[in-house]
C-alpha cells in the first residue's frame, strides 16, 4: 500500500468519528498504567520521622556506651593494681627458704657460741644462694671496685690519696650497687683515689 493511501484512510477515519489503531492503543496505556499500580498497591508518601524520638534513641545509646566504657577502664585498673601489688610474689617465695636458714644460723650462734666456723661457713652459704635467687631475677651487681670512677653507677662519698692507683679510680666499695636487667635500682658507694701531692708536684714540674 502507498503512503499516499495510507494518508486517505487515516483522514477517512477521522471524519467517520473512528480512531486509528496506533492512537487507540496510546490512549489505553495509561489505564494499563494505572491498572498495574493497583494490583501492585498503592503508592504512599514515606512517614515523617519523629526527631525527638531518633535524638532520644542515640542519646540513650552513647549513654550506654560511655558507661561500658568506664566499667572497662575500672576493671583495666583493678587488674593493673593487682599486678602491681603481687609482681614480687614469686621473688618472695624465693627468698622465704633464705630467711629460713639466717634463722637456723642465728639460733645454732646462740646456742653454740664456740662453733664460730659453722656459723660461719652457713651464712656464708645462705649468702650464696641469696646471689643465686637474686642473679635468677634479674638483679647484678655494678662493678666497682678497681673501675674508672663513673657518676652513671656510682656514688663518691670522699677521695683518698693512692700512690698505687689513676687519679679516678674505685679503690673501695663501701656499699655494692646493684642493676636490675641492667637498669641501675641503686649506685655503688665508693672512695675514688685522687694524686698523690708528690705526683701533682712532680707533674708540675714537667
Amino acid at each position: 500500500m502507498s503512503l499516499e493511501t495510507q494518508n486517505k484512510k487515516q483522514n477517512d477515519s477521522y471524519e467517520n468519528g473512528k480512531k486509528p489503531k496506533e492512537d487507540s492503543e496510546a490512549e489505553n496505556q495509561p489505564s494499563l498504567l494505572a491498572s498495574e499500580k493497583s494490583e501492585s498497591g498503592s503508592i504512599s508518601e514515606p512517614e515523617e520521622l519523629n526527631w525527638e524520638e531518633e535524638a532520644k534513641k542515640y542519646q540513650d545509646l552513647y549513654i550506654r556506651a560511655t558507661a561500658e566504657q568506664e566499667n572497662v577502664r575500672k576493671r583495666l585498673n583493678r587488674e593493673k593494681d593487682e599486678v602491681i601489688k603481687f609482681a614480687n610474689e614469686n621473688l618472695i617465695q624465693e627468698l622465704l627458704p633464705i630467711m629460713d636458714n639466717l634463722e637456723r644460723a642465728i639460733d645454732h650462734a646462740e646456742n653454740d657460741g664456740s662453733d664460730q666456723e659453722g656459723v660461719i661457713e652457713g651464712v656464708r652459704m645462705t649468702y650464696q644462694a641469696f646471689q643465686t635467687i637474686m642473679e635468677k631475677f634479674g638483679v647484678q651487681t655494678v662493678a666497682a671496685l678497681g673501675e674508672k670512677f663513673d657518676p652513671q653507677y656510682h656514688e663518691a662519698i670522699m677521695q683518698e690519696e693512692d700512690p698505687d692507683s689513676e687519679d679516678g679510680t674505685v679503690i673501695k666499695e663501701i656499699q655494692k650497687g646493684y642493676l636490675l636487667k641492667n637498669r641501675l635500682i641503686r649506685p655503688a658507694v665508693v672512695i675514688v683515689s685522687k694524686r698523690t701531692k708528690e705526683k701533682e708536684t712532680n707533674g708540675h714540674n714537667v
